[in-house]
């Protein structure tokens, strides 16, 4: 359930992370899906490294690996001492409950999260990165993944994958 992602200017430490909703590689519940409640899951880490200053998450779908990773969540503005990311947040650019953070753009150009889907009978593979950023960001809400990308360049101490999948059922 836990993983750790490769050190990137920092000292060689290693961050962990993990979801108490699925573990690395297994399949994500159906009520995190569209074909469920569409609720978002939850996420909890530990051991940043030092100089952490704020965190951000996004949910991807890679398949087909052809093709740009599909954003389903990008939630940045997480503060640096939060130890978790609680499941159940709405659509909204800054929402307040459950906790305040600012919410990007996803594939599907809504603001928050949208979960997996698919065409029934196939599997879909999608990744989960935590990133942990050496300053707070100066960010609007609602930007979506490529804008988001380009503001964290040079800024990311470390970050963390999970990897998951869903197959649609039928």
């Amino acid at each position: 359930m836990r993983w750790t992602g490769k050190p990137r200017d920092s000292g060689g430490c290693h961050h962990a992370a993990m979801s108490d909703a699925f573990g690395d590689n297994e399949a994500v519940p159906v009520k995190f899906t569209k074909d469920g409640y569409n609720t978002s899951p939850p996420f909890s880490w530990g051991g940043l490294p030092d100089g952490t200053r704020e965190l951000a998450l996004v949910f991807e779908g890679v398949t087909p690996a052809t093709h740009e990773p599909w954003v389903h969540w990008l939630v940045y503005k997480i503060p640096a001492d939060a130890e978790d990311l609680p499941s159940g947040f709405k659509h909204a650019r800054e929402p307040e409950e459950p906790m305040h953070v600012l919410q990007g753009s996803n594939g599907l150009g809504n603001v928050g999260y949208d979960g997996p889907s698919g065409t029934v009978g196939r599997t879909y593979r999608y990744r989960i990165r935590l990133f942990a950023l050496d300053r707070a960001m100066d960010l609007e809400p609602g930007l979506d993944w490529k804008t988001f990308e380009r503001a964290i360049k040079g800024h990311v101490l470390d970050q963390a994958e999970l990897h998951a999948r869903y197959e649609r059922p039928g």
